[in-house]
């Protein structure tokens, strides 16, 4: 009787390797795309998530100090209803630790009755220079926002900041979505995605 069993020490043909590689190569040209995209937009999240809190932090902390905040951002990196330019850095755009007690107060300066020297100093963002900042763009929807002591602002409309990933649109069939964070002049806070230029609550 014959026998039909393999021997082990045959090993592979060639076209069962081909094969094995064939599949291999589908399923990772599938899948590191898929991972590239769930990291960035990991990261792109949790960067807008620490804005959100930053300025949380700031509103409560002007509250319970009774100051008055004025907000600068450099006219470069501000507008809303062009996702393809416009954008900044958050080193340029919103982070303040790496700057000049000067170049600070351009950007951010909080006052009260007795003067505008604060230790430590305000800040937008409570923690900076972060892996996630230099993986993500911004810009601002105005060049200047008041706060006044209780939180709320005497501007017409609301801060808006957006928030991309620096390779948002390496997929240009599936770019990534773009995050934002609103500061209501009645002192309301909220982040979301940038849709058809408002700030939708995620």
């Amino acid at each position: 009787m014959k026998n039909n069993i393999p021997n082990p020490s045959e090993g592979f043909t060639l076209l069962e390797l081909l094969i094995v590689i064939v599949i291999v190569s589908l399923a990772s040209a599938w899948a590191l795309p898929q991972y590239h995209r769930r990291r960035a937009l990991s990261q792109l999240d949790q960067y807008t998530q620490q804005i959100e809190s930053g300025l949380f932090n700031l509103r409560a902390r002007q509250s319970a100090e009774g100051t008055s905040c004025e907000i600068n951002f450099n006219p470069a990196f501000v507008g809303t209803d062009n996702v393809n330019s416009g954008f900044g850095s958050a080193t340029d755009v919103i982070e303040t630790s790496h700057l000049t007690q000067q170049q600070r107060d351009q950007r951010l300066q909080c006052c009260d009755a007795t003067g505008c020297s604060w230790d430590p100093p305000y800040r937008l963002i409570s923690r900076e220079g972060t892996a996630n900042s230099k993986l993500i763009e911004l810009k601002a929807s105005k060049a200047q926002y008041s706060l006044s002591p209780p939180g709320t602002s005497t501007d017409e409309s609301p801060l808006l900041v957006v928030i991309r990933s620096t390779n948002w649109n390496k997929d240009p069939q599936r770019p990534l979505p773009l995050r934002c964070v609103k500061l209501s002049t009645t002192g309301h806070l909220h982040r979301g995605t940038w849709e058809n230029n408002r700030c939708r609550r995620r």
